[in-house]
């Protein structure tokens, strides 16, 4: 008998808990499969709808081979998309440049390139095309890409090559960009 009550009260106390918590809704207002965030109520700080914002982002994750997944640094970029989608600023005042080099150069391989390498689906390419889609302007080093023994035709489609990451940099800082470096 004791354990009936216990074990009842157990399971009013484990309801009530569950019923008082409220549900988290992930939001994904611009990059729809990946990066979703929280719409947050009450904040403080939040992005000026009427801004237009010009973001360079360094990737120089380390792959890792056995994940079926895309790095953080990379979805990242999809999380900056929607967090800033979600304040209200609208995708054609978003400009987003990724400038990929060193350990994640071979992310921008294409489906068959990274299958031959990796012996598996690359999870980057429905990623970058869909951030590219979005309008981010995604930029390989050359001097990493080549330096890898990697050919242009190996690249996913509409993904840029720069004459270096350090001058892609300086390049989009002079023009105003914020600069972020993710690894």
């Amino acid at each position: 008998m004791k354990f009936r009550i216990t074990l009842l009260l157990l399971l009013s106390i484990g309801l009530n808990f569950s019923y008082g918590q409220e549900e988290k809704k992930w939001e994904n207002p611009i990059i729809k499969n990946y990066g979703g965030i929280l719409d947050l109520e009450g904040i403080d700080v939040a992005p000026d709808p009427n801004l237009e914002y010009k973001i360079l982002v360094e990737l120089v994750f380390k792959m890792d081979n056995k994940s079926k997944r895309p790095a953080f640094a990379a979805v990242n970029i999809a999380r900056l998309m929607n967090l800033h989608g979600v304040g209200g600023v609208k995708p054609e005042n978003l400009k987003v440049v990724a400038v990929i080099h060193g350990r994640a150069t071979s992310s921008v391989l294409n489906a068959e390139a990274f299958k031959e390498k990796y012996d598996k689906e690359s999870p980057y390419v429905p990623l970058y095309k869909e951030l590219m889609d979005a309008g981010v302007e995604v930029v390989v080093c050359g001097q990493s890409y080549v330096n890898s023994g990697y050919n242009y035709d190996q690249l996913i489609d509409n993904v840029k090559v720069g004459t270096s990451a350090l001058t892609t940099i300086t390049t989009y800082t002079q023009k105003g960009y914020t600069y972020f470096k993710w690894d």
